[in-house]
């Protein structure tokens, strides 16, 4: 990824949290929006997540989404939770550089023995109410366009939304070829 590209993503990115214009983007294969489903509004259902906080460069983004992905599955085999959805990226920050987020899972229940509060690994509850949600097909890397159009959307539509943005790994980021990923991207709605 260029520093050109890492640059627009990541200022794609800090605009929408910064202007609590987040929402999600449908694209195809060639990342262009499906008329059918862009910017569908959605429900985000209750349920629990364990999570991992993580900080990544830009340059490193994807080999330590997968790591941190592989991290807080091991979480949930040693506190023998049940992993009952796709896992999750949960963007909390952003900078030209770098970006903080959270790797998550959804999980049947809080463990008997839930990690000590304050560290990387926490349990709590996901974010639910009304979202807009977008679907990506293709390489991490190449989302740029992807979040312009999420962006351009959300300025038309004069969407409100939260600060936060939620990447539903549909297929397997351990083991799906790059560019056979898909991921659903969620925006929730400010709730009135």
């Amino acid at each position: 990824m260029t520093l050109a590209r890492l640059g627009l993503r990541a200022a794609l990115i800090a605009a929408a949290l910064l202007t609590g214009a987040l929402s999600v983007a449908v694209a195809q294969d060639t990342q262009k929006p499906g008329a059918e489903n862009f910017g569908e509004e959605v429900m985000l259902p209750e349920r629990t997540l364990l999570l991992r906080k993580t900080k990544t460069s830009w340059d490193e983004a994807w080999p330590n989404i997968v790591a941190a992905f592989k991290a807080v599955r091991e979480d949930a085999d040693k506190l023998k939770v049940k992993v009952t959805g796709q896992p999750l990226i949960i963007y909390r920050s952003t900078a030209d550089d770098s970006f903080e987020f959270d790797a998550a899972l959804p999980i049947e229940a809080a463990p008997a023995n839930p990690p000590a509060s304050g560290g990387d690994l926490s349990v709590a509850p996901a974010r639910t109410g009304k979202a807009i949600k977008f679907v990506y097909k293709g390489p991490f890397d190449a989302m740029d366009s992807t979040y312009e159009l999420i962006s351009n959307f959300i300025d038309s539509k004069k969407i409100e939304a939260e600060d936060l943005s939620i990447e539903e790994y549909v297929t397997d980021p351990l083991t799906t070829k790059p560019e056979e990923i898909i991921i659903n991207i969620f925006m929730p709605l400010k709730k009135q």
